[in-house]
């Protein structure tokens, strides 16, 4: 049980890391007992204290970006109400009661930006744009799936296997019948 568990711990990072000390510690000892060779020594202690500085900035560089991101696609309220959404000075909202229609949109954006879409329109005129990232985060469509029978989950699924510039219905709310005159 201990041999997988060091097997899975080690990875071909750590052991390129493991390589690049034992060669910055062969140049210099050679150096220190030759007194030759202090550039090569000093190149590979550089490179040792670069390789070990690598999983810190990976881990900055990611916290940053999800940062970024969440700046960008602000914060999803789903309740009783409604759905919101808010991005920095931007407030987008529709009421359940007043939904109209509930479309995704497509971009060819993707894959690095975001290229899925959730557009909540409301019979006011109003409504609210979410990204999908935010609406995975927040379980949105099993949300959707349970407060409107009707959805049309073949589209959604259409939807998703899109990567152009695209609209899909998934779900449309039944006219009013008219009151008999």
């Amino acid at each position: 049980m201990w041999r997988k568990r060091i097997a899975n711990t080690l990875s071909l990072g750590a052991l390129v890391w493991a390589m690049i000390v034992l060669v910055a510690i062969v140049n210099t000892v050679g150096a220190a007992r030759t007194g030759k060779g202090w550039g090569n020594a000093l190149i590979a202690i550089a490179m040792v204290v670069a390789c070990s500085l690598v999983p810190w900035i990976r881990a900055a560089t990611l916290r940053a970006e999800s940062k970024r991101r969440d700046r960008l696609d602000g914060t999803l309220t789903i309740d009783e109400w409604g759905v919101t959404r808010i991005a920095g000075e931007r407030r987008e909202a529709v009421a359940w009661k007043e939904l109209a229609q509930v479309r995704i949109r497509t971009t060819s954006d993707g894959p690095a930006a975001e290229d899925m879409f959730f557009v909540f329109e409301g019979a006011d005129g109003k409504g609210c744009v979410v990204p999908n990232r935010l609406a995975v985060t927040k379980r949105l469509l099993t949300v959707l799936q349970e407060r409107l029978p009707a959805l049309d989950n073949k589209e959604v699924a259409r939807a998703a296997g899109v990567c152009t510039e695209a609209w899909f219905t998934i779900w449309k709310r039944a006219p009013r019948s008219q009151p008999d005159a």
